[in-house]
Formats: structure tokens, sequence, C-alpha cells
């Protein structure tokens, strides 16, 4: 009895073990393991204006998507070789349910124009129905003399309140102008303190290392541009001269000063790591120079 008990707990032991290594494994991996994207853009006067294409592989392949554009337009995600979502039968799906919410939609504006037009007509029957004149009636001359008397009141009334809201709104206005300059002051204060300069200094430098991580480890591109006139295709070469130091090893210009013309192709490549975007997260997020400051900005430790 003991002996299968202690047999028991053993397998219960292992298989723990090894759902947690399981477990570690799928994090390690996760955390890791690199997602690699790849766009690739190509246009050709014989073909579309613009021919795009995304993939976003992980692991070897296991989990794919890829976006096309704009020959078959669709987004698909694939997990080995089962497809796990894809766009291109919901596209007809919604076609149909549009031309059948459109054929809805005429019937019922049809029906709310008929109730309209009865309406209509009733409100004409009762009108000519409605004849009765009203008589003006006759005012005497002191009912006059007060009315006149009651307006110069009523208007030196208006007057004077509206003499006082005038103070008050240039009162109002004053007060805002002073607490929008305090407001300044304070924040520019804030600006040139100790604090937010640490607090810069680390969040800008996470940022910069995250957007070096993920940004493109390759990009090549091939360019034919024309734009019909010489003197303008020699403005676009200049600007290409200037950009040279930036993009000059990456993407190859050729200019054509007979016809107008765009043709070319584009290749991107790079990968994300999700540790490097947790790791900056966490630095950012847990920084106290960062947390007071935006205590302050709140005016919560002013």
């Amino acid at each position: 009895m003991i002996s299968a008990l202690l047999a028991i707990l053993k397998f219960l032991g292992i298989l723990l073990l090894f759902c947690m290594g399981l477990i570690l494994v799928i994090l390690l991996l996760v955390l890791f393991v690199p997602v690699r994207y790849k766009l690739t853009a190509r246009r050709k006067p014989e073909e579309e204006p613009i021919a795009a294409e995304v993939k976003v592989t992980w692991l070897l392949h296991i989990i794919n998507a890829a976006f096309s554009y704009p020959k078959a337009a669709y987004v698909r995600v694939r997990l080995f070789c089962f497809t796990v979502f894809s766009t291109q039968k919901s596209a007809v799906d919604d076609s149909d349910s549009g031309t059948d919410s459109e054929t809805e939609g005429k019937s019922e504006k049809k029906k709310a124009g008929e109730e309209k037009l009865k309406q209509a007509d009733s409100a004409k029957s009762g009108a000519s129905l409605a004849a009765p004149a009203a008589k003006p009636d006759e005012a005497d001359r002191e009912d006059a003399k007060k009315s006149v008397i009651d307006k110069f009141v009523e208007f030196f009334r208006k007057l004077f309140e509206l003499l006082r809201n005038i103070r008050y709104t240039i009162t109002g206005i004053y007060d805002k102008i002073k607490q929008v300059v305090n407001n300044i002051q304070y924040y520019i204060e804030i600006i040139k303190s100790d604090t937010f300069g640490r607090a810069w200094g680390v969040c800008s430098r996470q940022a910069l290392s995250l957007l070096k991580s993920i940004g493109p480890r390759k990009v090549e591109g091939t360019l034919l541009i024309g734009t019909g006139d010489p003197a303008s295709t020699g403005e676009v070469m200049a600007a290409y001269g200037i950009l040279y130091p930036l993009i000059g090893s990456h993407i190859a210009l050729t200019p054509d000063f007979e016809q107008k013309i765009v043709e070319g192709e584009l290749l991107i490549k790079g990968k994300i790591t999700v540790f490097k975007a947790l790791k900056t997260a966490w630095i950012i997020y847990f920084n106290k120079d960062l947390r007071r400051l935006i205590k302050l900005f709140k005016r919560e430790a002013a």
C-alpha cells in the first residue's frame, strides 16, 4: 500500500516538474526568441501602382502572419500549416451583407417618405378647417404712456446689468490670465529641476535603445525615377544627394531625364524581442524620478 502511494506521488511529482519545465521553456521562448518581420514593396508600370507584402514570423515560422496589398488584399495568421485567422472569406460575406443592408435601408426610407406625405396632407386639411380670425385689441393712451415708461426703465436696467457683466468678465479674464501665468512658471520650474533632468535622461536612453533594437536590420532598394522634366528630376537628385549619407548605402536611385516614370523595389527586414520591450517598460515604470515627476505635473506633491 505504501509502495503504491509512493509510486503515485513520484508520478505526480514527475508530472508537475514536467509541466513546470514546459511552462518555463515556453516563457523563455516568448521572451527571448525574436519576432521577425519582412516588408517587400515594388512598383512597375505594367502592374498595380504599388504592390506590398508584409510577413511576420516567430520560432522558425511555426507562427506566421502575412498581409498583401492590393492584388489580393488579405490578412492571414497560421499556426504550423493551419490557418487560424483569414480575411479572405470575411470580405465576401461583408459585401453580401452590405447589399442586404442597402436594400433594407432603401425600403425603410420609402416607408418613411410615405408616412411624411400622409402627415403633410393631414396637416393641410386641418389648416383649411381652422379659420378663426383674431381681432386686435385696442390700447388706451394711458396704457401706451405706461408701456413707454416701462420700456425706458427696462432699457436702463438691462444697460446697468450689461455694464456689471462686462466688469465681472474683465475681472474673470484677468484672474484666468494670472492663473495661466502661474501655471507656466510652475511647470518651467519643474522642467529646470534636477528631477526632470534625471527622469528625461533615463527615459530617452531607454526609448532610443528600444527603437534601435526594433528598427530594421536590413534595408535595400532600387528606384528609377523620372518626372518628365529634366529640371525637376535634377531637383530630386539634389535632394537625394543631401540624404545620401543616410540612405545612400541602402537605396540606389537612378534618374531618367527623358520620360515620366516611377519604378523600383524595396526590402526591409528586422526583429523585435519581447524581453527588450518588457525590460524598457520595467525600467521606465519603476523609475523614482519619473513617478515623482508625474505627481508634480498633477500638482499632487506641489
